[in-house]
């Protein structure tokens, strides 16, 4: 599950609104004639994730359903589409992101 997750660049606990968007952002960047393993990725993520439902399913049994760790653990080091990157924040971002909780 956590795979899909960083396939969408999203956080786990990324609301319904931000799957969406992420996706949509997404398939603009990585369209079917561009890059088609890509695009089948990011589609296969956005269907696990696009239902609550499923996505609950996903972290309650998941871990489960994995038969090859090893094949596993490839699937979660290859699903990071985009470089993290790390800074410093101001006080005044600080403040404001404290305010959003």
């Amino acid at each position: 599950m956590l795979t899909h997750y960083l396939t969408l660049g999203l956080a786990p606990d990324a609301d319904d609104e931000a799957i969406r968007r992420r996706y949509l952002e997404a398939v603009k960047r990585y369209s079917p004639e561009k890059d088609p393993e890509m695009f089948q990725r990011i589609t296969e993520a956005y269907e696990a994730l696009k239902d609550p439902r499923t996505r609950v399913r996903g972290w309650l049994f998941g871990p489960l359903s994995v038969k090859d760790s090893d094949a596993a653990l490839m699937n979660l080091a290859g699903a990071r589409t985009r470089r993290l990157e790390r800074r410093r924040i101001g006080l005044r971002e600080l403040v404001e992101r404290s305010g959003e909780r």
